[in-house]
């Protein structure tokens, strides 16, 4: 079968099916190919909006690995890719938040708050789509793989550290048996001594993948503890780790990712594993807050030096 022809009959393929196909084929891609196929993977609406070389521009790629990408899984050239999720797009997809993001491609706003409108909008869809059944079923998924662990360690360097320091602090709170493994010197991980089977990992960690993080999810493994990852990809390190994960956008208008959908997630979790302790929770809660005013800890209502 010629090129063009396995290109027309793709065309009528499942989005789904074809993202399987691109999954099994993920590994054994050059690198480039890699980052090409990621942002297939993470973007499908963008895929069948945006130009081939805006698209290979936000992959960080050069025009001629998305063409070698569309290539390698059957099509003659990009265009047969992008019509793909075009017609996807067209068959399926009525939400206002594809609407929305559509809107923002194609937009290029200028004058004074324009980058701000452009980040409000953008975290906006974000959100929406976690509202999605299949995003409540990944954090649905998370929170009982959480929730039957005899501890939680929590892990994020970098940009995801303040991600697992909010999820600990909070769920903590609530009197859950949580540990960030952070500490002076790099001493952190030191804390997984104390693990043992039965316990869980909860990681956190967006591209740039950092290496420690990974390499400390392995030694999780090996420990016998269940992995829980909130992540960005399905083509990320720590998906094939973990027992469940929930994938979370990053995409934003500025220089730098953004963490804030992943901030939604863990407050979701901590939010999710408090409700399901019951009395032992809010007996946590009750406890803080006596804490709290035996110590003054905030200012309530409005004081003048």
């Amino acid at each position: 079968m010629q090129p063009e022809a396995r290109g027309r009959k793709l065309l009528f393929m499942l989005e789904p099916a074809f993202r399987s196909r691109l999954l099994e084929a993920f590994d054994a891609m050059p690198r480039q190919l890699r980052a090409a196929a990621q942002w297939v993977l993470d973007n499908p609406r963008d895929v069948a909006l945006l130009s081939m070389r805006e698209q290979a521009k936000l992959a960080g790629v050069n025009p001629a690995s998305m063409t070698r990408l569309a290539q390698r899984m059957g099509f003659s050239g990009y265009d047969g890719l992008r019509d793909l999720h075009a017609e996807t797009l067209r068959r399926g997809e009525t939400e206002f938040s594809g609407k929305a993001e559509a809107l923002v491609a194609r937009r290029r706003q200028s004058g004074d708050g324009a980058l701000a409108f452009d980040l409000a909008e953008t975290l906006e869809r974000h959100m929406a789509a976690l509202c999605r059944p299949e995003a409540l079923d990944a954090v649905k998924g998370a929170a009982a793989a959480l929730a039957a662990a005899g501890s939680i360690y929590v892990l994020g360097y970098r940009s995801s550290y303040p991600v697992a320091c909010h999820f600990a602090y909070v769920y903590g709170l609530a009197g859950g048996k949580v540990r960030l493994l952070d500490g002076p010197g790099g001493t952190g991980p030191d804390a997984l001594r104390e693990a043992k089977k039965g316990d869980a990992l909860l990681a956190v960690s967006v591209k740039p993948y950092t290496r420690a993080a990974v390499e400390l999810v392995d030694y999780a493994l090996a420990m016998g503890l269940e992995i829980v990852a909130i992540t960005d990809s399905v083509v990320s390190p720590l998906v094939a780790r973990a027992r469940a994960a929930v994938i979370v956008p990053t995409e934003s208008p500025s220089f730098f990712h953004t963490m804030a959908p992943a901030f939604a997630v863990a407050e979701t979790l901590a939010a999710m594993l408090a409700a399901s302790a019951g009395e032992p929770a809010l007996e946590a809660v009750r406890a803080m807050e006596r804490q709290f005013q035996s110590l003054s800890t905030h200012i309530r209502g409005r004081q003048i030096p």
